[in-house]
């Protein structure tokens, strides 16, 4: 296999295996909610996109400059800030003693952002296979 296919091989890996990790995280995060009520929770770490294991590959050199121009990769990147920002409300609600408005935007707002998530990866997996 040629070097850039080897590459876009790569790429669609990290996708699935992003996917994957933030259908993990997600299930967590009820937890999280409950986490926070005991004040064990730090919000920034979770606001922060470049901090979990795809946020550091978004924003880190496996990329090329070229990608990093493609609406693809701003779509994703954009979604996966709002997912964070969105995962970061959820907490500071449960944490101010608000569970139940805290579940409410969980398992509203907060699944279907990472719905649109999953689908804009699995569209940029589509992308990198079909070139």
């Amino acid at each position: 296999m040629c070097p850039t296919g080897g590459v876009q091989v790569n790429k669609v890996r990290d996708i699935e295996e992003a996917i994957a990790s933030h259908a993990v995280w997600m299930s967590e995060m009820r937890q999280a909610v409950l986490d926070a009520r005991l004040g064990s929770i730090e919000v920034e770490d979770i606001r922060a996109e470049d901090r979990c294991q795809f946020g550091r590959w978004l924003t880190g050199p496996l990329l090329t400059p070229e990608d990093r121009e493609t609406d693809i990769y701003r779509e994703v990147r954009r979604l996966h800030a709002e997912f964070h920002e969105l995962a970061a409300q959820i907490v500071e609600k449960a944490a101010r003693g608000q569970t139940v408005d805290a579940y409410a935007l969980l398992y509203g707002e907060y699944v279907t952002m990472s719905g649109r998530l999953a689908l804009s990866l699995r569209a940029w997996q589509e992308r990198l296979l079909n070139g």
